[in-house]
């Protein structure tokens, strides 16, 4: 897979995730890094969210701006790996993404031309990448480098929901991972999400059997397969019983 570096920006509705080892939540104007060294995991997000997405290739980055590139990254790793923007800078990546869009959209018939368009679209990517950097790591507040016990034990409890959903949801399997009594871990999750360890392990899993019904062709049945369900009796129950309808209605309303 290709390496890339870049931002997200949300746009519109909320989201939870977790970049490398901290926990952000998103709203709109909340930009968030994307670098092959934080590996993001989506927690949950409303319905409504949306996001842009700017990434550019690693080596291009590093190429175009050797001379800050690799002591920049140092900041923005030592700090939250996401910043609130303000409307006005808000405003601008998302016109730069209307940009880029409509550039990428352009097909000159001239080699000539099309080198200049796919070098500009690079120099707009770069620009605007660059800018939101930039912003992380001369305003976000440096943080602890280890984070807290409650902190540490949720992101690795995400960490493995996040690989193990399908085949475990018993809070005692991750209580386990983690060294810890059910009892013990639950608290330290609730401590720093207010929410408890079930709670979410049936938002995980509900929000990737909507993911499927809404970003797929697929049939409920293989759905209910695909997310270690039993049969599509159970699956159907448990969706209805977390989001209020059946997966099918789900899917026709959406």
């Amino acid at each position: 897979m290709e390496q890339k570096v870049g931002i997200t920006l949300c746009t519109r509705g909320t989201a939870t995730r977790i970049v490398g080892s901290r926990l952000c939540h998103m709203e709109r104007g909340v930009a968030t890094m994307v670098t092959p060294l934080l590996p993001t995991v989506e927690v949950e997000h409303s319905e409504d969210y949306e996001e842009c997405i700017i990434v550019e290739e690693t080596e291009q980055i590093v190429g175009e701006t050797a001379a800050f590139f690799p002591q920049i990254m140092p900041a923005v790793s030592a700090s939250m790996p996401c910043i609130k923007l303000d409307e006005d800078s808000t405003r601008r990546v998302t016109d730069s993404v209307r940009r880029i869009a409509g550039r990428e959209a352009l097909q000159p018939a001239s080699v000539l031309f099309r080198l200049m368009n796919h070098r500009l679209i690079s120099l707009l990517r770069l620009q605007t990448i660059l800018e939101v950097l930039y912003e992380i790591a001369s305003t976000a507040s440096p943080v602890a480098k280890k984070p807290s016990r409650s902190e540490q034990v949720f992101v690795n409890f995400i960490h493995s929901l996040s690989q193990h959903y399908t085949e475990r949801r018993p809070v005692a399997d991750y209580a386990a991972e983690a060294a810890l009594s059910v009892r013990h871990f639950s608290s330290l999750v609730i401590r720093h999400t207010g929410q408890t360890p079930m709670q979410w392990i049936h938002l995980f899993v509900i929000g990737q059997a909507k993911h499927l019904l809404l970003q797929s062709d697929l049939q409920v049945k293989e759905i209910a397969d695909r997310l270690g369900f039993p049969e599509q009796f159970t699956f159907r129950k448990y969706f209805k019983s977390h989001a209020g309808v059946s997966p099918s209605d789900y899917r026709k309303q959406k």
